[in-house]
């Protein structure tokens, strides 16, 4: 799992698989409970798509809870949390979000128009080919001149690709990074427009981490899931 791998980075893999370490872990046991309830009573059939849940303390880093379940197997599979990357989707907005307030604009006095945006970087292309970038809402409704504001609470990713390109998709990957998210974010060196909206695969433990940055006020913490310092294990 993640402490084992933490504990092979300081100790080695010979020394951890061999015994004789304690180590007490950050894990609260009626939270760990509650995370893996959360998946296994919402995904009861085989072939349901594997889930994970992390919680971290925004004050610390301390991994509270933390827990990864493919329906169908036995064991968790704790590497789905900081090894295994999927795409985030919206929840990457709130680093468009972020970066841009830190450039200077304002949610609430801001706006861009809600409607299918296409993205040409080329002259010659297509929604099809995938040359040109093509940009619908979810549900494939509009609302015209609208604030980033309220773009926001209808999660509408019309505005936040045209927010994402007037920002700079490297801004937003640098806001990213600084925040938590260890993942590499660009592709073959270049940081695509789409990356606003969730299209570049993190992990788990990556998004937590972003996300207890920004309810700390804006003070990272290295998660951690061991809550005595390596050097205190007794062997």
């Amino acid at each position: 799992g993640y402490v084992r791998d933490r504990l092979i980075e300081q100790y080695g893999s010979e020394t951890v698989r061999s015994g004789g370490l304690r180590v007490y872990t950050t894990i609260v046991p009626r939270w760990q409970k509650a995370a893996q309830a959360a998946i296994r009573e919402t995904l009861t059939e085989p072939g349901d798509p594997a889930a994970a849940v992390i919680s971290i303390e925004p004050a610390t880093g301390a991994i509270r809870a933390m827990t990864a379940v493919v329906p169908g197997r036995r064991y968790n599979q704790f590497n789905l949390l900081s090894q295994a990357r999927r795409q985030p989707g919206s929840t990457f907005k709130t680093f468009v979000l972020t970066a841009a307030v830190d450039k200077g604009i304002d949610p609430d006095t801001s706006y861009y128009v809600s409607a299918p945006f296409t993205y040409r970087p080329v002259e010659e292309g297509s929604c099809e080919d995938g040359k040109w970038w093509c940009v619908k809402t979810y549900d494939s409704s509009y609302r015209g001149w609208t604030s980033i504001s309220r773009a926001t609470l209808r999660s509408d990713n019309t505005v936040y690709a045209q927010l994402t390109l007037d920002v700079g998709p490297d801004r937003v990957a640098a806001m990213a990074s600084k925040l938590g998210v260890r993942s590499p974010l660009d592709v073959n060196g270049s940081f695509v427009p789409s990356m606003g909206l969730g299209t570049i695969a993190v992990s788990p433990l990556d998004m937590a981490s972003a996300y207890a940055t920004l309810a700390a006020g804006g003070v990272y913490s290295e998660p951690t899931g061991i809550r005595v310092p390596f050097g205190s294990a007794t062997l």
